[in-house]
């Protein structure tokens, strides 16, 4: 069975060691580490000395939209996410998930750019030579178009897909977003929300309940990604308390108990479509 995880920023412990002793009690053997400015090697060291793996990190979401200015925080953006490409490299993370954007909902972007595809490919190149993957994940509507223009324009074994179930589906369920980049898929955010967003709402919509909780198929989910060949990690991306409307008044051994009960569903239905696909 495809193995499970979830990411180290769900609020599942007063500090970060205590987080990864939670989630490795749990019987969690994967984190997605979320790289934080300044503590972001240290997390990586804490997570590995307990025992965890780490098939990919989220790297720094800050500044994203900088990725499409010009002048010096455009330089300043790209070097972070550099510098942060180059640690997954010294601790051997095949894979770091990139925001094109910043991700909020209520915040353009400026519009996609050939000076945007060369700060990219420079992003890209360094990548290659780090033996790093970068997984762009997909977010917000508005900003969309900035996503699939970046897919469509850079081709390279080091680019591709990270699948994020809940903005697709409180975003823009319309657009087959695996049936256009599945073969380019590298990795997988899974969450519930209530798909209820309209424009004017910000991110607070974007639960990241746990899966069955809101109002995503996650049977099509399955059958979507098992028929694209998914064959990383089952990453879970949850908030505990972060949000409001989503809190889970429960234990946090209760609470990443019922995760890891339904990563395992996740699990054992992809890889069913995976059996009936191949």
């Amino acid at each position: 069975m495809l193995e499970i995880g979830i990411n180290t920023n769900c609020e599942c412990g007063d500090t970060f060691s205590e987080t990864c002793r939670n989630i490795k009690k749990a019987g969690f053997d994967n984190v997605m580490v979320a790289f934080k400015a300044g503590n972001a090697e240290e997390n990586v060291k804490e997570a590995l000395s307990q025992g965890l793996k780490i098939p990919y990190v989220h790297l720094t979401t800050r500044f994203a939209d900088n990725m499409w200015a010009k002048g010096t925080s455009n330089f300043d953006y790209i070097e972070s996410v550099k510098r942060e490409i180059q640690l997954c490299s010294k601790y051997n993370i095949p894979i770091a998930v990139l925001h094109g954007t910043t991700g909020n909902a209520a915040q353009k972007a400026l519009p996609p750019s050939t000076e945007a595809l060369d700060s990219m490919k420079k992003i890209l190149d360094y990548a290659e030579e780090c033996k790093v993957k970068i997984a762009l994940e997909n977010l917000d509507k508005p900003n969309f178009e900035n996503f699939t223009f970046l897919l469509d324009n850079l081709k390279s074994e080091y680019f591709g897909l990270c699948y994020d179930a809940g903005h697709h589906h409180l975003y823009f369920p319309e657009f087959d977003i695996l049936g256009k980049y599945g073969d380019r898929l590298l990795a997988v955010h899974l969450h519930d929300n209530l798909m209820d967003w309209e424009f004017g709402w910000d991110y607070s919509r974007d639960l990241h309940q746990l899966p069955f909780d809101g109002k995503i198929d996650f049977e099509k989910v399955c059958e979507k990604l098992g028929k694209a060949g998914y064959n990383n990690v089952v990453m879970l991306e949850l908030h505990k308390v972060a949000i409001k409307e989503s809190k889970y008044n429960i234990t946090v051994e209760a609470y990443l108990g019922e995760a890891k009960k339904r990563a395992i569903i996740l699990a054992e239905k992809i890889e069913k479509y995976r059996k009936k696909a191949y």
